[in-house]
Formats: C-alpha cells, structure tokens, sequence
C-alpha cells in the first residue's frame, strides 16, 4: 500500500502547502482584504500509522509553482519543498507530495517554457493560442527540412550517403543545436529582459557578431562534415541566442513607440523598413564578393563592419529614452520624493548622474539599497534570534498588507527587503517603494555610524540601535504616510513623464504568504 498522506479539510477553509498548520483564504477580490496566514490545527491522518511530522513555517514561498515552507529551527531557518496539492476524488482529502521528481522536474519544465507567475500574469487564452502555435511550427518547421533538401538537390548537391552526411541534415544540426542553447539561455536570462532591455539588446549584438566570426571562420578549416558543425553550429548558437534577445526585447521597445495604441501598425512599418535594409544590404554584400572570396579578405571587411554596428546599437539604445520606472530609476525618484517632496524628470534624472547605463545599473554599487523579490531564505540565511525578532515585527505590521519590508543594515547603509504576496499589483510595487524609501531615510536620520565601517562584507546584520517598540511604531507610521501620499507621488511621477503602469526590475517570480507575528 502506496504511503499517502491525506488531511480533512473544512470545507469552507480551503487548504494548501504540505502541513496542517498553515491554510490561506482565497485571495484578493473587489471587496475583501488580503489573504493572511493563521495558525490552525486541522485532522490529519494516514493510510498507515505513520503521522507526517508537524513544521510551523513562519513564511510559505512560492517559486516556480512549487512552495518552499520556511520554519525556526535551533540552527536558523529549515526549509521544506512541497508540490502542488492533488485532489481525491474523495470530498475533502487531499495527498500531499513533498519535494518529489515529478514536481522538481514539473517546476523545471515550468521555468523554461512558460511566463513568470503563470497562469495569472498572462490572458486566459495564452495557453490554447500556444498549444496550437507549437503543432503549427513543427509542421512549418517539417515543411522547412524538405524544402531545404529540394533546392539543395536541385542544384547538384547529393542527398546520398550517411545520412549524418547529408548537407541538409548538416544544417538541420546547426539549426537545431542554436535552438537548444537558445532554451537554456532564456530560461536564466528571461526575467532580465524587463529590467535590462536596452543592455541586453546591446549585448545580443555582441554575441551576434561573435557568432558571423565563427562561421566566416569555415574557410581556415579542413572541409569535412564535424568541422563544418563546430564552426556552422557553434556560431549558429550565438546567432540564435541574439536573435532571440533582439525578437524579445524589439516586442518592448514598439510597444514604447506607440503612443496612441497603434502597436500593430509601428511593428508593420517597422518591418518594412528592416526589409530596405535587409535588401541594401543584399546589394551591398554581393557588390562586395565580386572582388574576393578569401578568408583574409572576408575578415578585412568583418573587422570594419562589426565596430560600426556595434556603434549603431549603441547610439540605438541612447536616443531611445523611454521613461522606464527601471529599479535604479524608481530607487532614485523615491529618496528624492520622500527627502524634497518632487522627482526629476528623465532628462534631469540622466543629467544629475544618479543611475549607470541606459539607466538601468546603479552608477555606484554602494547606491543599491532596494530589492524587490527576493529569496526569503537568503535574506534570512544566518537565522539568528534577532532576525527572527525583527521578522515577528514586520509580519505583524504588514498582517493585512500585499508586501512585507524587511530592513536590514549594511556597511553602507540600511537596505530595505521587499516581500511581494501573491495578489500585489503594479500599483502595491510602487506604493513598497516609496514606503521602503521613508524607512531609509528614517534610519539614516536616527542610527548612528556604524561601528567598524571599513568592513566591506556583503553579509548584513540585524538593526540593533532600535527597540522593538521604536521599530514597531517607525514601520506603522511610515505604512499611514506611505497610504496617504502614495496618490500624490504616482500623480508626479505622470505629469514628469514617467511610466508608472510598469516597474521594469528582474521578477522570479518570487511571492510569499507570512503569518502575523506573535
């Protein structure tokens, strides 16, 4: 007999996540609060006599559609991976898995191909649309192949031999080995396409290149078919990964240029211009051929013609100013709202230095004093009584809340952690930010220089200068103010120009549900 775990659940409380301890109501609607996290002992039995042992996680973590239940221990934090729950057909059991392959790999399989946040951050008919697109592109994609053998066959190239031999398998293989790194490069990079797209774009050129280079290089070698796929397949990887960067990050910038909802029509024109382009292009590469066909020669003209585009890209990613609320942007903006009252516009923003490239990077790494989403168990790495303390203190302010600020302090400075629950919105991300913003500058205002201040660990400690009193009433009095002018400062970022319905920052995904604090 299988080993299942089952619990009875109310049936008005619905249940989720690997304990009896933990449930969750449903989430946010037009008229209810947000979700909270309570203590509550359910019944819970076995299909044998072994009882599943009880954990009191203070945090539930959602990461790629699995859950990570983060408990106190002796040692600091444990950390217990659970799968989505199946239901029986039973009325009220449920079998919980913990930590199995299938949901390892369903969560794998979940990173690589589908959206951040899937279902919810996507329209209802993402996943139909898709499913019939992947059945359209691999009959288009077998049509491709013989296509490919025809012509090829049609001008004397032989299709006979081994059939790893054959010139269009040869290319298929070089296709096919670019899609496959393309995959594995989306799935870690992806989320840093919203909140570098300019830099990236930049550096999907770059490889891009590397890529022509590696394929020119062809001609130095011995002809034979693996020489021709280390260089044809190697390159073609490159290629395809800055293709794939270009596709996805030029769908952001038409979106930017169409101000008046005609993104259909800027993306047509926009291609007919790249087909201009394409075809001078064309022209200007075989006018360029009729004198030479060696390696040398071919080089000469790669080493003129790469610098220039480069060039061109950069200057692309410098006229395109897109009010873009980036991290280091919204980070700036926020300190400057809470300290001054007013926010610079892009121009005043760019001029006064306060951000790095295309504003996307901090000019200073002592600048960053903001993350958004991070993993709970590494802010919470060492789990010390204090962080615990500070935690207990935080969850209770934010009980009723969409985020959770956790600060922290730094050789540089007070760091702000900000926790998202899984209901927040655009809207709670920028009201966080302001509210993260007050914090700091409350902490700065009252904490004394830091003891030791030449240490330049990463590693934070814990606020120790505050009482938990102090603390407790700073976080409160900062959330009302944070609630009452949040209005006023989204209406100034508007009328300066800045797009406030989208925060461009690296999401994981990552979203909590904590329990109030004790």
């Amino acid at each position: 007999m299988r080993k299942q775990v089952c619990m009875l659940l109310s049936p008005r409380l619905p249940f989720w996540g690997c304990t009896p301890r933990i449930p969750y109501r449903s989430s946010y609607s037009a008229n209810r609060g947000p979700t909270r996290l309570q203590s509550y002992h359910a019944q819970s039995r076995t299909t044998e006599d072994t009882l599943a042992p009880r954990i009191h996680p203070f945090v539930v973590e959602r990461v790629g559609g699995r859950e990570c239940h983060i408990s106190w221990s002796e040692g600091g934090i444990q950390k217990e991976w659970c799968d989505p729950l199946s239901t029986r057909p039973v009325s009220g059991q449920v079998v919980v898995r913990r930590n199995s392959w299938t949901g390892r790999m369903s969560s794998w399989l979940r990173q690589m191909f589908l959206p951040t946040n899937y279902p919810h951050s996507v329209h209802r008919s993402y996943l139909p649309f898709h499913v019939l697109q992947f059945a359209e592109t691999t009959l288009a994609t077998i049509t491709s192949v013989l296509c490919n053998q025809a012509l090829l066959t049609s001008v004397g190239v032989s299709a006979e031999g081994s059939i790893l031999g054959a010139v269009a398998i040869q290319w298929i293989i070089k296709d096919g080995a670019g899609e496959v790194a393309k995959l594995f490069f989306i799935r870690h990079f992806s989320p840093y396409f919203d909140s570098h797209p300019k830099a990236f774009t930049l550096f999907g050129e770059v490889i891009g290149c590397l890529g022509s280079g590696l394929q020119i290089a062809t001609l130095l070698i011995a002809p034979s078919p693996g020489n021709f796929l280390i260089c044809a397949a190697g390159g073609n990887i490159f290629k395809l990964v800055g293709n794939a960067i270009w596709f996805t990050t030029h769908i952001k910038f038409v979106r930017y240029f169409s101000e008046q909802g005609n993104t259909g029509d800027v993306a047509a024109k926009d291609e007919s211009q790249a087909s201009i382009a394409q075809l001078t292009g064309y022209a200007s590469g075989i006018s360029l051929l009729t004198f030479s066909h060696t390696a040398a020669y071919l080089y000469t003209i790669f080493s003129v013609a790469v610098p220039l585009h480069l060039m061109m890209t950069a200057c692309m990613m410098r006229v395109a100013t897109f009010e873009l609320l980036t991290l280091p942007r919204i980070s700036c903006l926020a300190q400057e709202y809470v300290t001054r009252g007013r926010v610079s516009s892009l121009t005043e923003l760019d001029q006064s230095g306060c951000t790095g490239l295309f504003g996307e990077f901090y000019q200073n790494k002592g600048d960053r004093w903001l993350t958004l989403a991070p993993r709970v168990s590494e802010v919470l790495e060492p789990g010390t009584e204090n962080q615990r303390s500070l935690w207990q203190i935080c969850a209770a302010v934010f009980r009723d809340g969409r985020y959770l600020l956790f600060p922290l302090q730094s050789p540089r400075g007070p760091v702000i952690s900000v926790f998202f629950h899984p209901d927040a919105t655009n809207d709670d991300m920028l009201r966080s930010i302001l509210h993260a913003a007050l914090i700091r500058n409350a902490l700065l205002q009252r904490q004394p220089p830091l003891k030791g201040g030449a240490d330049n660990r990463q590693d934070t400690e814990i606020l120790e200068t505050y009482s938990n009193a102090a603390l407790r009433s700073t976080l409160v009095d900062t959330r009302l103010w944070a609630e009452n002018n949040f209005g006023p400062f989204k209406e100034t970022l508007e009328a300066r120009g800045w797009r406030t319905d989208e925060l461009c920052y690296a999401d994981h995904g990552h979203r909590v549900l904590w329990t109030p604090g004790d």
